[in-house]
């Protein structure tokens, strides 16, 4: 299980992701940024679940917001999910969108194919997830505080979840695993652009199952 969390700001949003790419049981295949990025507008999106329907609908994703406008670049995302819902998807997968919206400000929206947890938010349309959103294993946070950003907390939060394992949320059938490694991401949203620093890196191996006892 990969993990993301994402906080709205009034000015801005934060999102921090992981690296690891893995296979089935747990191996790594690839470590790698997994932020999209528009070039056009301040919006951003991440994913978790197979991470070749992620990329594949991000990119489409990124590609409408060629547009100009954060709203109407939503809009013709979400009719494009909605299109798309009759015939599904090869592998389960979900989408965080970070952006800030000419009308309403900072926002995180949510989707789906299919409800994967149980949120109850129909799969293949984008919802309004309000200032606070993540995937991955819950872990005790109580002493985190991240009320003015995520920067100095962002390492610490992934390293607790790092010692969690999970189901691959693509494939809950199988057996857990360590999914969270290679390093931790820090994006920052802003209504002049998007910038991406990594905050920590942990001495995982591709062609390796990831070794949560091993830290920087």
């Amino acid at each position: 299980m990969s993990a993301f969390y994402a906080l709205a700001y009034s000015d801005r949003i934060e999102l921090l992701t992981d690296g690891a790419i893995y296979s089935d049981d747990g191996t790594l295949v690839d470590i790698r940024m997994k932020v999209h990025l528009s070039e056009d507008v301040p919006l951003v999106i991440t994913g978790r679940g197979s991470s070749a329907v992620v990329d594949l609908f991000a990119a489409g994703m990124i590609a409408l917001s060629g547009c100009g406008n954060v709203d109407h670049a939503l809009q013709e995302i979400d009719a494009m999910l909605q299109r798309r819902a009759d015939q599904g998807a090869p592998e389960e997968a979900e989408w965080l969108l970070a952006s800030i919206s000419e009308t309403r400000g900072p926002m995180l929206l949510y989707a789906a194919t299919a409800d994967l947890y149980g949120y109850g938010l129909e799969p293949w349309r984008l919802h309004d997830v309000g200032k606070e959103w993540g995937g991955g294993p819950a872990v005790d946070c109580g002493d985190i505080d991240a009320s003015c950003g995520l920067r100095d907390c962002g390492a610490e939060l992934f390293e607790r979840m790092r010692q969690v394992s999970a189901p691959n949320p693509a494939k809950p059938d199988l057996p857990p695993i360590h999914g969270i490694g290679g390093h931790v991401d820090l994006t920052t949203v802003l209504a002049d652009g998007c910038t991406v620093e990594r905050l920590h890196t942990w001495p995982d191996t591709v062609g390796e199952k990831i070794d949560p006892r091993m830290v920087a």
